[in-house]
């Protein structure tokens, strides 16, 4: 064997281009016993089920039974304990139990599209012969990260509960469980013992019926001392003030997670200080509880909000909203990122809630944003004056996004403004704004000289929303001499009984795509109205 194997973390990075295939990994941990440590440590590091470990073992001591679509993992016999040691050096290997395709060869599937060969799942007798055989923690003894559901998800509760205490570790430093059917005095006794039993943790979450029960957040979570993440779905709202108490005992929390449930919001009183959260993360209840809930707290390092709300809310409650910002966010030189959504199951999309630039202004003390995305929230009526000032209160931004969706936007801002907004963000990758391109454009100037602004060479995502568009505006002409970069040009379709002005309005627009691919000699993209209205926040899941 060459000498450069002798370095393990040559061999890491070696197997880094293998580590996607099982097969590979297993050739390579047969090539030499030099080799095989490694390969078999990638191989098992991230699972998402039992079933690979279960069928490590002889494979006359399991079988595969099939019911429908699912397949569980059954034992034909009893394995020996010589047999049962080769299956606690695979689980030794294991770091992660989480819901990911962590076992297979086969190429994982599209975006949005189902997979066909589902992951087996393994019996509870099983499972019983397993542990009763070994303790979690014995048996997993390097294992840092589980999502108990994904691996355990079709347990009774009973047993759930009491098999989730047995993998309660110093070692453990991610930990997600679910808590449906389970007795409240069971679930605060278990995490009031999370301090003791797991004080490495790092990041906890914690539901129960998909959020749509309410949970005690105990304040033993601040003898948690490395909490740096904690998610809980199911937060009542008429006890907002004692849950941010609690919450604020754990100093170091830096990603706070919380779907709100309930209809009504407790008194509030003096805000209580989150000294460390960078993110924020709220979802579930309406706009005016997301509100109440800010004016509670106040932090110092805010990076993110993230806002999922449920019900139309009104220009005076996004206005309340967005000035609860100002007065949660002490310090306006740290966030960067606000995305605020209505995910509505069945939004009034006839209901006009129109939503004016004074309504957006107060953003503009938070000089350092590089992500504004509004998704759904009311009928935009923005002006030029608003765009004209985006360069300069927000010089870092990249993604700028006013989306109506079915909600009509005003035709209130020209093409000329956001032609020249685009121009002078020099970091802008993606825009989506309704504009007015009916009238002549007019070429914005650098710096009010006559020198023409140069080429924006960032942009690659432009939606125009509901725009109208006519020749004399020269759409593409501008678009291909400005933004020599541009990917995707988008806006909205008609649909079946939309008017003849929508009809002539969708037509101008693509007659405006097909000059701009013209002019740019490129083809037509696979770009889609879901991929934009669909938009979401990646860091909303671990």
């Amino acid at each position: 064997m060459h000498r450069v194997f002798e370095f393990d973390d040559i061999i890491y990075a070696v197997l880094q281009h293998v580590k996607s295939s099982a097969t590979d990994l297993v050739n390579v941990a047969m090539t030499c016993s030099r080799l095989a440590d490694s390969a078999l440590n990638i191989l098992w590091f991230e699972q998402s089920s039992l079933a690979p470990l279960i069928m490590c073992l002889p494979q006359d001591t399991w079988e595969v039974t099939e019911n429908g679509v699912d397949h569980t993992v059954h034992f034909s016999r009893e394995p020996t304990l010589i047999e049962w040691e080769r299956l606690r050096m695979n689980a030794s290997r294991v770091r992660r139990l989480v819901s990911t395709h962590g076992f297979t060869d086969v190429l994982k599937p599209r975006r949005g599209e189902p997979s066909f060969i589902p992951d087996p799942d393994v019996s509870d007798h099983v499972l019983q012969r397993l542990f009763a055989w070994s303790r979690p923690t014995t048996l997993f003894p390097n294992l840092c990260e589980l999502h108990f559901e994904a691996v355990f998800g079709l347990l009774e509760h009973s047993s759930k509960f009491w098999l989730l205490r047995q993998f309660i570790s110093p070692g453990l430093q991610a930990l997600r469980f679910d808590v449906t059917g389970i007795p409240t005095h069971e679930v605060e006794q278990l995490l009031a013992a999370l301090p003791a039993g797991a004080h490495g943790l790092r990041q906890l979450t914690v539901s129960a019926d998909d959020g749509t029960t309410a949970l005690t957040v105990p304040p033993s979570l601040g003898k948690l001392p490395k909490l740096i993440g904690l998610a809980i779905f199911g937060i009542d709202v008429s006890l907002t003030r004692q849950t941010i108490a609690n919450i604020q005992q754990a100093r170091s929390l830096q990603s706070l997670k919380l779907k709100l449930c309930g209809t009504s919001c407790d008194a509030g009183g003096i805000p209580l200080e989150l000294p460390s959260l960078k993110t924020l993360y709220l979802s579930g209840g309406s706009l005016p509880q997301c509100t109440h809930f800010l004016r509670q707290v106040t932090t110092r390092q805010l990076s993110h909000i993230n806002i999922r709300y449920c019900g139309s809310a009104s220009p005076a409650e996004m206005t309340a909203f967005i000035e609860s910002l100002s007065t949660s966010c002490q310090n306006f030189g740290y966030l960067e990122r606000v995305y605020v959504v209505d995910e509505s199951e069945h939004p009034d999309y006839l209901l006009v809630i129109p939503l004016s630039s004074e309504i957006f202004r107060p953003l503009f003390k938070f000089n350092r944003l590089s992500s504004v995305k509004f998704i759904g929230v009311g009928n935009f009526n923005l002006d030029d004056g608003f765009l004209n000032d985006v360069p300069v209160a927000w010089p870092s931004i990249r993604e700028l996004k006013f989306t109506s969706w079915k909600r009509r936007a005003f035709y209130s801002v020209t093409f000329t403004a956001m032609m020249s907004l685009a121009l002078r963000c020099r970091s802008l990758q993606t825009l989506h704004l309704t504009v007015d391109a009916t009238q002549s454009t007019t070429i914005p100037r650098a710096d009010e000289t006559e020198e023409l602004w140069p080429t924006q060479t960032t942009l690659r995502n432009l939606h125009l929303g509901y725009s109208e568009v006519s020749e004399v505006a020269r759409v593409p002409h501008f678009l291909a001499e400005a933004f020599p970069t541009l990917l995707n040009f988008k806006w909205y379709a008609c649909h079946f009984g939309d008017s003849d002005v929508d009809i002539a309005m969708e037509s101008a627009l693509y007659d405006a795509s097909q000059q701009l691919r013209a002019l740019r000699n490129s083809t037509d993209d696979d770009d889609s109205d879901e991929r934009w209205e669909n938009d979401s926040d990646d860091s909303w899941a671990w």
